[in-house]
C-alpha cells in the first residue's frame, strides 16, 4: 500500500491589524446577517381579502376572508390562503392589487373607480423630471396589514358591458361635447351593463381632467375600468418606468385583470415611452409580462380572455403599414403565452381613422381558435375639433374612415363575445348610410354642395350606390334590392367614404376643416344599370358577423337630361 505523503503547513502568527481586520469583518458579516431579514421584512406585505359583509370598508370581527383572490405586486402573483391572508413581497414604489374574482364586486369611490390596489411610495414618485402635473404623493413606510374588502356581487354568465376608445378630451368645452353627445344618451345606465371599459386617451395630454372627466362618467353609474394612452402620460419622465405616474395616482395599476361570468379581463398598458421628446411604441414591457405569465397561469383555457390595450396589438392602419406607433411590436411573445386559450378577444383604440377587426390566425404565427383585435370606433372620431357644429354645438366629429364617433355594448355569453356599436346620440340601429357616387348631375348647383346630395338628377357614368356599414369589416354581409327586385350580394372593397371626402372638400381651410380621408374597411358598393327616368327605391340589408342587423333604405329620381 502507497503512503501518502504528509503535508507540512508553515506556522501562522497574524499580526494585531490582521486580528482588528478579521473582527470588523466578522462584525459586518453579522450586521447584514442580522438586519437583512428585518429589510426583508419591510418589503414583506401581507394582509386578508374579506368578504366585508357591512361595506364600511374596514375588517370587522366576524367578517370572513376569501380563499383564492390573486394578490399581485406587479410582477409576482400570489393567492390567499383559507383564511383569505396573503404575504408577498412589495419594493418601494410599487402597487400593490387584487384579481376580483367572478362571484365578487369590489368597492367604488364616488366617481365609480374600483377600489381594489394599494400605491406603496414610502417617498413619493422621485424628483426625476419636472413633473408638469400632480404625481404620487408620499405613503409613507409600509402599513403592518393591508387588507382589501370584496363585497357580494356574483354575475350570471350572461351580462352585458359598455366600451369607450379614446374619450380624448382637451378642454372643459370638449367635455361638454362628450358630455353632450355620449354621456347624456348612457345616462342611468339604458343597456343595463355591468361596468365599462375605457380603452385609453382618458383625456388629451391635459391631465388636470381627470377629475371632471371622471364625474362626467359617473353619470351613467356603471364602474369603470381604465388603462392608460400615449395621451395619458408624463412626457416629461426620463423614461418609461415613471411615464404614468400622475395617471396611476388617479386611476392606480396601469395594468390589472379581473373576471366577470366566464371572461377573464386583462387590462394592459402598451404605451413604451422611449423618454423625454422621443415619443413611444406598441410595447409591452418585460415586467408586465411577466405578469401577464403569471397571471394566467391558473385561469382555464376555456375561458375567455378580453384584452383592453390602447394600441392596438394589430391593425390594418397606415396603409397596412404596421408603424411601431400604431401596432404592438412584441405581440408575438403576447402571442406565445395566450396559446393555450382556445377564446380570446381583443379591443384597442388609438387610431383615429378608422376602425379594423383583425382575424388573428396563422397568418399571425398564431395556431389556436382565430381571434379577433378589435380597434374600436372612437368616443371622440376624429377629434372634437373637427367638422361643423350641430345646433348643441357638439362638432360632428365623424372619422376619417366616414365612420361616426360613438361607443359600444359588448354583450358577454359564456366564453363568447358580440361587440355592437353605437354612434353617438345612442341609436344602435343606426349603422348605415346609403349614398350615390358619383352624385347625379343637376344644373342645380346647390344640390351638389350637400354631401349626401339632393338624389335628384341625371344619371352618369360608373356611378355606384355605396354603403358605409359603420364598424363593420370583410366577413360582414351587405345586400341590396333594387326596385324590388330579389336582394343580392354588394361588393366589399376598401375605399374612402365619398361622404367624408365631400365633408372634407367642403369645410376644407376652414375652422371646421376635418382630416384627410382615410381609407375604410367597411365600404360595400353596388354597380348602378343605366336607368330610366323616374323614382327608383335601393333597399339595403347588412348583418356584421356577430349577429347584428340593420336595414336603411334610399330614394333618389333621375330625371331626362336637359
Amino acid at each position: 500500500m502507497q503512503q501518502v505523503p504528509s503535508i507540512i503547513y508553515p506556522k501562522f502568527h497574524p499580526s494585531k491589524e490582521a486580528i482588528k481586520c478579521l473582527a470588523l469583518t466578522l462584525s459586518l458579516f453579522l450586521v447584514v446577517a442580522i438586519f437583512s431579514p428585518l429589510h426583508a421584512q419591510d418589503n414583506q406585505a401581507k394582509g386578508t381579502v374579506y368578504l366585508d359583509v357591512n361595506e364600511n370598508g374596514i375588517l370587522d370581527t366576524g367578517e370572513k376572508g376569501i380563499e383564492g383572490v390573486k394578490v399581485s405586486n406587479g410582477v409576482d402573483v400570489v393567492k390567499t390562503n383559507t383564511q383569505g391572508q396573503y404575504e408577498i413581497e412589495l419594493p418601494p414604489e410599487s402597487i400593490l392589487f387584487i384579481s376580483k374574482p367572478a362571484n365578487y364586486r369590489v368597492p367604488l369611490n364616488d366617481v365609480q373607480l374600483p377600489q381594489f390596489y394599494y400605491c406603496h411610495y414610502p417617498n413619493g414618485t422621485p424628483d426625476v423630471a419636472a413633473w408638469k402635473w400632480p404625481v404620487i404623493k408620499p405613503t409613507g413606510p409600509l402599513p403592518k396589514t393591508i387588507n382589501f374588502a370584496l363585497l357580494e356581487g356574483a354575475v350570471p354568465d350572461a351580462f352585458k358591458a359598455m366600451g369607450f376608445a379614446d374619450p380624448q378630451t382637451t378642454t372643459n368645452e370638449e367635455l361638454d361635447m362628450m358630455r353632450k353627445d355620449i354621456i347624456d344618451a348612457l345616462f342611468g345606465n339604458p343597456y343595463e351593463a355591468e361596468f365599462g371599459l375605457v380603452a385609453g386617451d382618458v383625456v388629451n395630454d391635459n391631465l388636470a381632467l381627470y377629475e371632471r372627466h371622471n364625474k362626467l362618467m359617473s353619470q351613467i353609474g356603471i364602474p369603470m375600468w381604465n388603462v392608460p394612452g400615449n395621451h395619458d402620460l408624463n412626457k416629461e419622465s426620463p423614461n418609461n418606468k415613471y411615464a404614468t405616474e400622475t395617471y396611476r395616482s388617479v386611476f392606480g395599476p396601469d395594468y390589472y385583470s379581473f373576471d366577470y361570468g366566464q371572461v377573464h379581463f386583462l387590462a394592459l398598458n402598451n404605451i413604451g415611452h422611449l423618454g423625454k421628446g422621443k415619443g413611444y411604441e406598441g410595447h409591452i414591457d418585460a415586467k408586465q409580462m411577466k405578469w401577464i405569465e403569471n397571471d394566467l397561469k391558473d385561469v382555464p383555457s376555456d375561458k375567455l380572455v378580453m384584452i383592453i390595450t390602447h394600441i392596438p396589438l394589430l391593425t390594418y392602419a397606415s396603409n397596412r403599414s404596421f408603424s411601431k406607433s400604431i401596432n404592438t411590436v412584441n405581440f408575438d411573445e403576447l402571442l406565445r403565452i395566450l396559446g393555450r386559450f382556445k377564446y380570446v378577444y381583443a379591443i384597442a383604440g388609438h387610431d383615429t381613422s378608422n376602425s379594423w377587426k383583425v382575424e388573428i390566425n396563422h397568418t399571425h404565427g398564431w395556431h389556436g381558435y382565430p381571434f379577433i383585435a378589435h380597434t374600436l370606433a372612437e368616443v371622440r372620431g376624429s377629434g372634437w375639433h373637427s367638422g361643423p357644429r350641430d345646433e348643441q354645438g357638439v362638432r360632428q366629429a365623424t372619422m376619417q374612415d366616414g365612420n361616426p364617433n360613438g361607443f359600444y355594448v359588448f354583450c358577454f355569453d359564456g366564453h363568447k363575445v358580440k361587440p355592437q356599436f353605437v354612434p353617438a346620440g345612442g341609436d344602435p340601429n343606426d349603422r348605415l348610410r346609403i349614398m350615390l357616387d358619383p352624385q347625379l348631375f343637376h344644373s342645380d348647383s346647390i344640390a351638389q354642395k350637400h354631401p349626401m346630395g339632393l338624389d335628384r338628377g341625371v344619371q352618369v357614368d360608373n356611378m355606384h350606390v355605396v354603403v358605409n356599414f359603420f364598424d363593420g369589416g370583410d366577413r360582414d354581409q351587405v345586400m341590396i334590392s333594387l326596385d324590388g327586385k330579389t336582394p343580392v350580394p354588394m361588393q366589399y372593397t376598401e375605399r374612402t367614404d365619398p361622404y367624408y371626402a365631400r365633408e372634407y372638400q367642403k369645410y376644407k381651410g376652414t375652422s371646421d376643416a376635418f382630416g384627410s380621408p382615410a381609407i375604410s374597411s367597411h365600404i360595400w358598393q353596388f354597380a348602378l344599370p343605366k336607368l330610366k327616368p323616374g323614382i327608383h327605391v335601393a333597399e339595403v340589408s347588412a348583418i356584421d358577423e356577430f349577429g347584428f342587423e340593420d336595414h336603411e333604405t334610399l330614394t333618389f329620381e333621375i330625371i331626362e337630361e336637359e
